[in-house]
């Protein structure tokens, strides 16, 4: 801010007598509001227009300025802002954006509340705060508009609102509530499926065995589940005899609970390298040793489905090596035609719960390979959106009484996917449920890209970020820059093992890289950190300097007049 440059202005104003004494008077009093600010004052200013590094800023007194903006800072048109002087020499005033404190004691938030006519509340203070914050722009239009969004959403956070309304998506409490649940690192699908799980199995207490069949027969259309097919199974299972001898040996489940191991989310009756010797998609793998437990439970007394599938059973216990989906469709013939009642005490425990959830993500999970295959994620979206309904509509027509418990479930993920889409009309971002040798585990990919910029605004770099939480590997993040053929990539690990695990078998995917034609950097670290979904990638393009949450920015800016 060069006062000399007011003087002059001052000056050439007396120059032309009394026919500008107005504007001499508003000079006068705008170099002597200047030349008196102090190191450390604040002022509040609007942005009235932004042009390239010049900007007027309107104060509170009705005058403006023009100011130049420094390389890396951004205001937007509408804008109030509090400044605070950083300096002033006599000649220079370098100002910078600052937060005064919370919503409630910000002078800006509630002046702009009260010109829009809206009501001061906690969740209006806390709108226009997150408005300020992702720069956008507070004027009466603008927060009367906002206003009536979060007045139409009572059950969400005004931030959710606001959010949700700058990236261009539909505001609805579904999609609000999905978000919020990303928010906490609570949006896998997975996490979804088992929500469904557990609610089936509440509503077979009310609907009985169909509620169950309606949900097998949708994951499993038409099939059966045979003697011809379990025999035949069993004959091209691998054992020497010392692995039968130990299975034979194998305590009961029921004695087995509290013997641990690696099993995901539960405690498994075998040690982590009998696990992986079984087939992918059996019992021993999905479920643990409580739930096997449980599920004996239910097939107990019941000889002659033991006699018909004598190849699900060994010692009168299920086999480990029994696929899930066997054991589905087994049930799903032995509970069709018990009631609710007669169910109760046998859903009180885990097996059934576990079994579900086994199901529905042997089902709704892809494995790595198939991701080559163009459109191979979309397909499998598509194609639990399209079973969610099936399940809702078939669980509706043969047990009503159970259809609002089932039908929370599965809107609950058709919504996930729905959010998952809409990020997509913006961002890049896919939820990868993979089906891996050892586990199922959720991968997130985020591609730091938008989707809305023109071809002329893009540099040609491609950033994207892989995180998983794999059983062994922990907290696995993956971080790629790729421009052209030249590809730098960073792997992140949590711990000390799974970092020297990775550093010592990077040269191979170097190889495969190299072999393909790029040129590539890889760097393996220990400093995991997860993607934060809103902050670090929903908000990827919100101009950084807050200048309503409380920190200083260190962007500053000369003013001229």
């Amino acid at each position: 801010m060069e006062i000399r440059d007011l003087l002059t202005l001052y000056q050439n104003a007396l120059a032309k007598g009394g026919q500008s004494a107005a504007a001499t008077k508003g000079v006068e009093q705008l170099v002597k509001t200047l030349a008196g600010l102090e190191a450390g004052q604040i002022f509040e200013g609007t942005v009235n227009s932004v042009k390239g590094s010049q900007v007027i800023l309107g104060l509170s007194s009705g005058q403006n300025i023009t100011a130049r903006l420094d390389k890396g800072m951004n205001l937007s048109q509408g804008q109030s802002v509090f400044f605070q002087v950083k300096s002033n020499d006599g000649n220079t005033i370098a100002i910078r954006p600052v937060s005064v404190g919370g919503a409630a004691g910000n002078p800006t938030i509630q002046n702009a509340l009260s010109q829009a006519q809206v009501p001061m509340t906690s969740a209006t203070l806390e709108m226009v705060d997150e408005m300020m914050k992702n720069k956008m722009p507070i004027d009466s239009h603008s927060l009367s508009e906002m206003a009536r969004q979060v007045a139409l959403h009572p059950d969400a956070k005004a931030s959710s609102v606001v959010m949700l309304s700058s990236l261009g998506m539909p505001v609805t409490d579904e999609l609000l509530k999905v978000y919020e649940n990303y928010k906490v690192n609570e949006g896998a699908i997975f996490r979804d499926l088992q929500g469904l799980a557990d609610s089936v199995t509440e509503g077979m207490k009310q609907g009985g065995g169909l509620v169950f069949s309606s949900v097998v027969d949708t994951l499993f259309p038409g099939e059966h589940v045979t003697a011809e097919a379990l025999a035949e199974e069993r004959l091209h299972s691998v054992y020497t005899e010392a692995e039968a001898l130990e299975q034979e040996q194998m305590p009961s489940y029921a004695e087995a609970e509290d013997k641990g191991g690696i099993l995901i989310g539960a405690e498994s009756p075998l040690r982590g390298e009998e696990v992986l010797d079984l087939p992918l998609g059996s019992l021993g793998r999905a479920i643990s040793s409580q739930g096997m437990a449980d599920l004996n439970r239910i097939f107990q007394n019941d000889s002659s489905l033991m006699a018909k599938y004598p190849g699900l059973f060994e010692n009168k216990n299920l086999r480990l090596d029994a696929s899930v989906k066997d054991v589905l469709l087994a049930l799903k013939e032995h509970l069709s035609g018990t009631g609710g009642e007669e169910l109760s005490e046998k859903l009180s425990g885990r097996g059934l719960k576990e079994l579900l959830a086994a199901g529905l993500e042997e089902k709704y999970s892809i494995e790595p390979k198939e991701l080559l295959e163009k459109g191979s994620v979309d397909k499998l979206y598509r194609q639990i959106a399209s079973d969610m309904e099936s399940i809702s509509a078939k669980v509706a027509q043969n047990t009503p009484v159970a259809a609002q418990t089932v039908q929370n479930a599965t809107s609950q993920v058709q919504n996930n996917l729905e959010f998952i889409r809409e990020v997509n009309q913006m961002y890049t971002y896919i939820q990868l449920p993979l089906k891996l040798s050892g586990q199922n585990a959720t991968g997130d990919l985020y591609v730091y890209r938008n989707k809305k910029r023109s071809a002329e605004e893009e540099d040609g770099e491609l950033s994207a970020f892989l995180h998983f939480d794999l059983e062994h590997l922990g907290s696995t993040d993956i971080s790629i820059k790729m421009k052209n053929r030249n590809v730098d990539t960073k792997f992140s690990m949590e711990d000390d093992v799974s970092f020297q695990l990775i550093e010592d078998n990077i040269h191979l995917l170097q190889e495969k890289l190299e072999e393909l034609g790029y040129n590539c950097q890889i760097q393996v670290t220990g400093e995991g950190r997860k993607v934060n979904f809103v902050d670090d990638f929903l908000k990827q393009d919100v101009p950084k300097g807050n200048v309503s949450g409380g920190e200083m920015l260190r962007y500053s800016f000369d003013v001229r007049a």
